[in-house]
Order: C-alpha cells, then sequence, then structure tokens
C-alpha cells in the first residue's frame, strides 16, 4: 500500500513536470550572428521579435541605452549633478545643454500622461514589440549582471531594468529631436518679467541649435538608370558616431510575416533604413518646418496675459520637479515652472526673442503629439510592395523629419517629402508674419501672429493629427531614371521633374543648392548620359559605391583653377598683424588631389580656406566710407540651371582676390595653432583608434564632400571624427531578390572591449564593403555564423 502510494505520488509529480515543461515560454527568439556582429533574430511573433532585438542590442550597447535612459527620464541631475553637459555617453551632439535643463525638458515633454498617451496610441503589434523588447533588454541587464557590464557603467547604481513606457519616452525624444528639443534652454529660460526667477543671471544661449551636419545622402535609381533595368539604392546617413543616435545592424524575420534588414535606432524594435526581398529604403533630413512661434501681445498690467482677437487669456504654469546633487552628495528637489499658451509653452532668448512686460513668444510643435513614428517604420517595413510603403508614409505621417528614398526590383524609384508640417498656407504665411519677423523665415524660424485668431493651423480631416498638413498635399515623386536627395528641400529631387509651388513651410524652391546636392546630381547624370568616364550608361552596385566613396571635394572643383592662379606669385600677406608667406601654402595646393581621400596632401588646408570663404559668399568693403558688395562668384547662381551654378572666382575684383589671399593666410595660422602639418596625409591627421591601431577615416565636411565627415580637434596634431557616414548600404535587386553591400563606418557595438568594436572601420577605410548575407541559406553559409536561442 505504502509502494503504491510513493508511485502515485511520484507519477503526479512527473506528470505536473512534464506539465511544466510543455508550456510555451512568453517570449522565444533565435539570435544568429553572422561577420562583423550582425544579428539575425527570427522569431513567432511580433513579442518574441522584440525580445530578441533588445537582447542583441543590450549585448553591444547596454551603457550607451542606460544613460540614455537618464536623460529621457529627466534623471541627469540627480546622478551627475545641473551643471554637467554630459555624463558618460550621452549625446551632446543633440543636447546641447546643462543637465539640469535636460531634465527640465524631458520631465516636461515625457510627463506621466504625454507618455501614457503615447503607449495608448501604438497599434497592438507595435505594444507586443515594445514589451518585448524591454524584456530582452532586461533579461541580458540580468544574465551579465551589474558587475559583468563594460567599463562605462559597470556596477553603475544609475543602471536599471526598463520597461515598455520607456522606449515610448526614447520615440518621442527623437520625433522632436528637431523642433522643441532644439529649444531646450530658451524652454528653462521662460519666466514672466518682474518674477523672483526672471531676475537670475539668465546665461545667453543659442536660439535654434545648429544640427551639426545631421543630415544624409540618398539616391534611388529606376530601371532606366541601372544596368540590368531593376531598381538600386545609396543610402548615407550623417549621424553622430557616438551616443544614443549611434545607428545599429540588424535583421528581423517573422516567418511568412516580416523579413527585413538594415539598421535601427536605440530601442527602436523596428527597421528604421534597410531592404526587403522587394523593396530598399534610406532617409535623409528634410528642411520642411514642424513646429512655428507664435508672437504674443501681453496685457501690459500682467504679463501672463496674452489678447487672441477680443479676448483676453490667462496663461497657465505646468509645474516640474527634479532631482539634483549638489556639490557635497545630497540630493534636493528643484521646482520649476512652464508657461503654456493655447499655442504651446513660452521661451526666451536673451537679446532676440524676449518676454517683456508686452510682448512674449511661445512655440507650438508638430511633433510633439505625432506617436505614430513607431507605426509608420512597422508598416513600411512590412509592407508588400512600394504602393504599400508609400500608403504607410503618406497616411500616418508619423516619420518626424526626414525625407524618404526608396526603389524596387521592378525598376521603379519613390521619393517622399512627408512628416508632420504645420498646415500654414503661402497666403497665411504671407499675413500672419510681421515685417519684423520676415527675416527669419530663411533660418526656418517662423513667427505668426498670436493675436490674430486667424492665424492657427488649418484642420484638415484628411491628416492623422490637428493642424497638419494630409500626405496627399506634400511632396512625392515616382521616377523610372531616378530621385535623390542631400539635404536640400524637394525642389530639385529629379533636376528634370522640379517639385515646386509648395508653401515654404513645406519646401522652397527657387534657392542655391548645396555642393553635395549639386555633385550628386551631377554624378548621376554623367553616368546615364555615359560620359563619366565608365562604361556603358547604366549604374550597377559597383558604379554607385564609386559615388559614394570618391571623395571629391566639390567646391574645389569650381575654384581650384582660380586658386591656383592666385597662387601663381604667392608672396605674402598680413593677417591678424601677422606677415604670413604663402609660398608652401600655394605649392600644397598645387599639387593637391582635390579629393578628402585618406592618402590626399592638402584638404584640411583647402577645408579652413573655404569655410572661412564660405562665411563671406559676399565681400563688404568701405572705401571712402562708402559701401560696395563684391560677390565672389564669376558666375552666379540661376534658379534657371541650379546644377551649375553658381561657380568661378572673380579674379577680376582686387577685393576679392585681397580676401582670397588673407583667407589662406588665416588657414595657415589656424592650422599652426592646432599644430596640425597640412603637408600630411589626409589619414594622418584624421583618424580613429581602435584596437590599440590607428585607422585612417577618409571623407570630410569643409567644401562639400559625398562622403561626409564632420571632425573636431583633439590633441595637437589630429582631428576626431565626431559625426558622418554611418550605415551606408547599396542595394540592387536580381532574379532571387535583395544584393546588399553596407558598411557601418563605428562598427556594432559601443564597448572597447567587444569584438565587434571597431571591427568594420578598416574596410571603410580601404573603401570596402560587407555583402549583407540575406536569405537563411546566405546566414548558414557565413564563415561567423553562430546561433542562440533566448526565451523566458
Amino acid at each position: 500500500m505504502r509502494s503504491a502510494t510513493l508511485f502515485l505520488g511520484l507519477a503526479v509529480a512527473l506528470a505536473a513536470g512534464t506539465s511544466l515543461l510543455a508550456k510555451s515560454p512568453t517570449y522565444e527568439a533565435k539570435i544568429r550572428r553572422t561577420s562583423y556582429g550582425i544579428p539575425h533574430i527570427k522569431a513567432k511573433d511580433e513579442a518574441s521579435l522584440g525580445y530578441g532585438a533588445g537582447y542583441a542590442y543590450a549585448e553591444d550597447n547596454l551603457c550607451v541605452f542606460a544613460d540614455e535612459m537618464l536623460t529621457v527620464n529627466g534623471k541627469r541631475s540627480e546622478v551627475f549633478g545641473p551643471d554637467l553637459v554630459e555624463g558618460p555617453d550621452v549625446d551632446s551632439i543633440s543636447i546641447n545643454s546643462t543637465n539640469r535643463n535636460s531634465d527640465l525638458y524631458f520631465r516636461l515633454v515625457n510627463s506621466d500622461a504625454r507618455v501614457e498617451a503615447g503607449w495608448a496610441r501604438q497599434p497592438a503589434e507595435v505594444k507586443a514589440l515594445l514589451t518585448g523588447y524591454a524584456a530582452g533588454f532586461n533579461r541580458y541587464l540580468a544574465d551579465a549582471g551589474r558587475e559583468g557590464l563594460p567599463a562605462a557603467c559597470r556596477g553603475a547604481d544609475w543602471v536599471r531594468p526598463i520597461t515598455p513606457l520607456d522606449l515610448i519616452r526614447i520615440a518621442r525624444r527623437y520625433e522632436v529631436d528637431f523642433s522643441s528639443m532644439r529649444f531646450i534652454d530658451a524652454l528653462a529660460a521662460a519666466q514672466p518679467p518682474g518674477s523672483a526667477k526672471a531676475a537670475q543671471t539668465v546665461a545667453p544661449v543659442p536660439f535654434w541649435r545648429p544640427s551639426y551636419g545631421l543630415g544624409s545622402n540618398a539616391v534611388a535609381l529606376g530601371k532606366e538608370a541601372t544596368a540590368n533595368g531593376r531598381g538600386m539604392l545609396l543610402g548615407n546617413p550623417h549621424y553622430p558616431w557616438d551616443g544614443i543616435l549611434r545607428l545599429y545592424q540588424q535583421h528581423l524575420t517573422i516567418p511568412g510575416k516580416r523579413d527585413v534588414m538594415g539598421v535601427t535606432l536605440p530601442g527602436l524594435p523596428t527597421i528604421v533604413i534597410g531592404f526587403t526581398r522587394d523593396f530598399a529604403w534610406s532617409h535623409t533630413v528634410n528642411t520642411s518646418t514642424h513646429f512655428t512661434l507664435y508672437a504674443l501681445e501681453l496685457d501690459p498690467k500682467d504679463p501672463t496675459r496674452y489678447r487672441v482677437g477680443d479676448t483676453w487669456h490667462r496663461m497657465t504654469k505646468e509645474r516640474v520637479e527634479l532631482r539634483a546633487r549638489k556639490a557635497d552628495g545630497s540630493v534636493e528637489t528643484v521646482a520649476h515652472d512652464f508657461w503654456f499658451t493655447r499655442y504651446g509653452p513660452v521661451l526666451v532668448q536673451p537679446g532676440k526673442f524676449e518676454w517683456s512686460a508686452t510682448r512674449a513668444y511661445a512655440i507650438r510643435d508638430a511633433n510633439l503629439t505625432n506617436n505614430r513614428m513607431l507605426q509608420t517604420w512597422h508598416e513600411m517595413s512590412g509592407a508588400p510592395s512600394l504602393e504599400g510603403f508609400e500608403k504607410a508614409v503618406k497616411g500616418l505621417i508619423g516619420l518626424p523629419w526626414v525625407n524618404t528614398l526608396a526603389a524596387d526590383r521592378e525598376g521603379r524609384a519613390l521619393y517622399l517629402d512627408v512628416t508632420p508640417v504645420p498646415n500654414v498656407a503661402a497666403d497665411k504665411q504671407q499675413r500672419c508674419i510681421a515685417e519684423e519677423h520676415r527675416k527669419l523665415v530663411s533660418e526656418n524660424l517662423f513667427v505668426l501672429d498670436g493675436s490674430d485668431p486667424g492665424c492657427g493651423w488649418d484642420v484638415d480631416p484628411a491628416a492623422p493629427q490637428e493642424g497638419i498638413v494630409p500626405g496627399d498635399r506634400l511632396p512625392s515623386l515616382w521616377r523610372t531614371d531616378y530621385v535623390q536627395n542631400s539635404n536640400d528641400s524637394a525642389w530639385m529631387t529629379n533636376a528634370t521633374s522640379p517639385l515646386a509651388g509648395f508653401p515654404q513651410m513645406i519646401s522652397k524652391d527657387g534657392e542655391e543648392l548645396q555642393g553635395r546636392t549639386r555633385m550628386g546630381i551631377a554624378q548621376i547624370e554623367a553616368r546615364m548620359a555615359g560620359n563619366d568616364g565608365r562604361p556603358g550608361n547604366g549604374f550597377t552596385l559597383e558604379q554607385l559605391q564609386h559615388v559614394s566613396f570618391n571623395n571629391r571635394v566639390f567646391y574645389a572643383s569650381l575654384v581650384r583653377g582660380e586658386l591656383n592662379a592666385l597662387c601663381h606669385e604667392p608672396g605674402t600677406v598680413t593677417v591678424e598683424g601677422t606677415e604670413v608667406p604663402l609660398g608652401d601654402a600655394c605649392a600644397t595646393f598645387c599639387a593637391w588631389d582635390g579629393t578628402a581621400n585618406a592618402d590626399s596632401v592638402g584638404y584640411p588646408l583647402f577645408g579652413l580656406w573655404w569655410d572661412r570663404l564660405e562665411d563671406n559668399k559676399a565681400i563688404w568693403s568701405a572705401p571712402d566710407r562708402q559701401v560696395e558688395n563684391h560677390p565672389i562668384w564669376a558666375v552666379p547662381f540661376s534658379a534657371d540651371d541650379p546644377v551649375n551654378t553658381p561657380r568661378g572666382l572673380r579674379r577680376d575684383d582686387p577685393a576679392v582676390v585681397q580676401f582670397a589671399r588673407e583667407s589662406l593666410g588665416a588657414a595657415i595660422l589656424e592650422l599652426k595653432k592646432r599644430g596640425i602639418d597640412w603637408k600630411k596625409p589626409w589619414g594622418e591627421i584624421q583618424y580613429m583608434d581602435a584596437k590599440g591601431k590607428r585607422v585612417p577615416v577618409p571623407g570630410g565636411a569643409s567644401g562639400d564632400v559625398y562622403n561626409i565627415m564632420y571632425s573636431v580637434p583633439a590633441e595637437p596634431g589630429r582631428m576626431v571624427v565626431k559625426l558622418g557616414s554611418s550605415y551606408v548600404q547599396t542595394v540592387g535587386f536580381d532574379d532571387d531578390g535583395p544584393v546588399a553591400d553596407a558598411i557601418l563606418t563605428y562598427s556594432q557595438s559601443s564597448n572597447p572591449d567587444s569584438p565587434h568594436h571597431g571591427d568594420q572601420i578598416g574596410l571603410f577605410s580601404a573603401g570596402k564593403w560587407v555583402r549583407q548575407p540575406f536569405t537563411e541559406a546566405e546566414i548558414k553559409a557565413d564563415p561567423a555564423y553562430k546561433t542562440m536561442t533566448v526565451s523566458e
């Protein structure tokens, strides 16, 4: 009897154990890594796909993300103190402010109510992706433990598990990058005149923060422009090499439902730039406006009351609190009031946009209530065709500040400049911008009359958000030859089919193009005409790659002849009271090959010379107290020939000649001050340290180089890249699907101890590419293939 009872109990226990073992895990994903650490994540549903994506990203970049969690939650002051600009890995490219002001801003825009509203806006599939991503990230954190993390955050008590709402917070941070986030200091400075806080000293800050070159090149080719009659795409976003805007490669697959490869931004469980079996796409930063300012007429007796029509309105306060670490290590709570109008919060820029007894300024930000970005990328990357891709972009209008260029295997090219833009018609803009504010339009600052009730954003029921322009009224273009963009407006997307006539908030036409745009169009059209010195007249993948990495300096090609002529008799020039001999510099100029290749000699000299010249396209002098304009171009800009004008220096104008010589002298002095020897190859000046080796970095920003690199002086004689070519992809198609070559210039991992930290930089330096394994056979055949399953 006892034996029978024991046997029965054992059987029940075994049955129970079998039942527990048979229960399916909540999340399960296969992470297959190929060469250079690229993760190919395969799962049965969105939740598990997000789980694998979060785990893989945490393996490579956990410290960067943990640091950003402090930013988007407004907790930098609590950990690092209120005055520091940055912590271990914070991206100071976009948030160039104190921790205090950054925290105040994010405590406002990422308030619990706004974040929960953003979460509620997400469809079920996106919620599943986000929930899984947070769980996967946390699983890796638990597996590694704080002491097992990279040195940048090892043992740090500020590293913590994340939630799906944290991912909404970081998504919102991306959405407002080119709108209200650029006004962090101006928003923090806004206090009513005469109040105690307004009386505090406020340091003058830039009102409209520059993007430090954040931009991109992209070309989409149709069947008329390619050798095999299929579509082809080149994408090269110019993004920071450090921090939270550092792109990350992934391949995401749900069999039978989704198969997409490319790059993502940290915290986003979807591909933002990449390719599927049938199409490829990239983005460039657009020129559209995503906010407006409003000039407010105030009650002289009360600067917190403003007039709209015949009605006076009272501003409201929204208080935020943050915790700030003091010098003695203790932590205090700091309260701050933001002042709101019907348009949005008030801001202040000392000396430019003041809050006086009679005038104040408020900002209305279209992207602050966007909340459709994640859904848009999710639907784009899962679209069955380029038509479905276009429908997602135009219908949702969730991409916050980027153009979209795409090509498909059928040989079609598509351009979309579809982002949230204030719905302000051209006639309303003309009527609602006061004369004193019209000059700001050239800076993409539109200051409308807040006292006129007719100057609000128009509401169109066809738009998914109140007050923005519907997708079918924004620039778009289908072509079978080409579309391109290098951060100019939509106007010259295709030089033979201009996109013109839009309100200026959407796109400006008839304005001088950047050198990268002109160079891109010229190279495309030369290839199609068969007069670029290469066989045939259609692009191959290799020829498209040459366009990306030939490192030609565009403006050098326009002025080198005149520059060499100016150097015919170099002599000396006096700059800042110093007599500077020009002989050596002129000899270098005459021998320079006109590129920013790593082995090129002379580029830093040209770069500084051109920067000074470009900043003074019209030179002003005052002989006999009479002001005279001296334009530098021999052939001025013409809207009828925007690709070929302006060009040539005016050597017949003594003022231009003298200024050019003085600019060369100033460049020589500046390079000496930085300890830079311009006679060295460029790659010995601009390089990256990778695994104890110096790797030359080609490319540059000055003079407009397609392979753009923004570098800053470091130790004497060296320039360090901060931003530039990041994920560069060229994608074509054959009968079997995509043929993709790509390079992630700075590599997958931000952890110096990772084998995938800096392992692609040498390839980029040498102009080489990595063929992207897309099919199951290609993935498994990769020599570095390894696989693991993560589940819980």
